[in-house]
């Protein structure tokens, strides 16, 4: 097994106190909270309202010591953020969380808040929390990777080149997430596909999955790794996303843009996701597949089948296939009960503007859930 982790892994509860100090004197991180947190007196006095968001972050996090303290200290953090930008989080099949390392897999449409969730409904009911799989896109070596890594986030690298390079790259993660699940007793919590479901549909990747196998496919057969880690899939669902003008808009010209200024804008739509309101927020955990049996494409089919029927339904879904079957016959699939003259006045209000073209496409990533299930 590769032993060098050090490039993909989380911090460790020894490097956490140099971390959390190096954050609580960067003046750049507590500029930027200051500009998120408070726009217009950031610009008018960014001196002082700097300073008073240095003060709150190290009246929280000041003297932490390990990763389970970091998260403690974090934990009210979220709890605000819930209240604040949310109508209420709800988790449904609490059953199904097992006190033993497990595998969470789950559908992906927010950079941050998809395994927060996990972890907040976790972390209340005394369970361990999960180590974070994110994209390498997220990694710029600064304050906002310390963050992720403090959180027990590791690294998924997305740009590789060449087959030898993939390979080992792939091998290295592969027996990193199984380590954390068997040596480390750490569970993991991982998306279906690699990135966000931009387009409303929750589908998962096979390459995903044999990434997972990979490490162990030559000691345990599929169903015995399945059951070993104990997979497991998770749904979450927003009534409201708060990028959802920005996914449909796309990121045409990304690939010209320095790897500085991708990060810049990942950066930014991991804050408008964090701050943005969500409506009503549901988590749903889905029953262990130990008892899984077949091949690859059997495993795609089931994770696919528990996250499409187990995904929570909003009117703005219904309300989004209403509008579209006007045109489209595919889309009178809605709930006519929910289809009521308050619902449909909150998607017009919220859509107010938005060129036609743009609209549909907003339209038909939130019918989407709605047209799969």
């Amino acid at each position: 097994m590769i032993q060098d982790f050090d490039s993909i892994r989380p911090f460790t509860n020894e490097e956490v106190e140099t971390e959390v100090n190096f954050l609580i004197q960067d003046h750049l991180f507590h500029s930027e909270l200051a500009k998120i947190n408070f726009p217009t007196l950031s610009k008018l006095i960014p001196l002082i309202i700097t300073g008073i968001v240095k003060r709150k972050f190290s009246y929280y996090f000041k003297g932490v010591k390990t990763i389970k303290e970091f998260q403690s200290s974090l934990a009210p953090l979220v709890e605000s953020m819930i209240k604040t930008t949310t109508s209420g989080f709800s988790v449904s099949g609490e059953e199904n969380l097992l006190k033993i390392p497990t595998l969470y897999i789950g559908n992906h449409r927010d950079i941050s808040l998809d395994p927060l969730f996990l972890n907040y409904s976790l972390f209340i009911r005394n369970m361990n929390t999960v180590r974070i799989a994110i994209g390498d896109n997220l990694l710029d070596k600064s304050f906002a990777e310390k963050l992720m890594r403090l959180n027990k986030s590791f690294v998924v690298h997305r740009k590789i080149s060449g087959m030898k390079e993939t390979y080992t790259k792939l091998k290295r993660l592969s027996a990193y997430i199984y380590m954390s699940l068997t040596n480390d007793q750490e569970s993991i919590w991982i998306a279906q596909k690699e990135g966000r479901a931009n387009d409303g549909n929750d589908f998962t990747e096979e390459a995903v999955l044999k990434m997972l196998y990979l490490d162990s496919r030559k000691r345990h057969s599929l169903p015995e790794w399945v059951s070993k880690v104990n997979l497991t899939p998770i749904v979450i669902s927003y009534e409201f996303d708060p990028l959802d003008k920005v996914k449909a808009t796309g990121w045409e010209g990304w690939e010209k843009l320095s790897q500085e200024e991708n990060n810049q804008r990942d950066i930014k739509e991991l804050v408008q996701g964090i701050t943005g309101l969500k409506g009503r927020v549901h988590l749903h955990i889905c029953k262990s597949l130990r008892n899984f049996s077949g091949e690859m494409n059997d495993l795609v089919r089931v994770i696919d089948d528990k996250i499409t029927n187990n995904f929570k339904l909003w009117p703005i879904n219904h309300i989004a296939a209403f509008e579209l079957s006007k045109k489209d016959s595919r889309y009178e699939i809605y709930d006519k009960s929910v289809v009521t003259k308050e619902e449909i006045q909150k998607v017009t209000q919220r859509f107010n503007g938005v060129e036609a073209d743009l609209r549909k496409k907003i339209l038909t990533t939130y019918a989407a859930p709605l047209l799969n299930k």
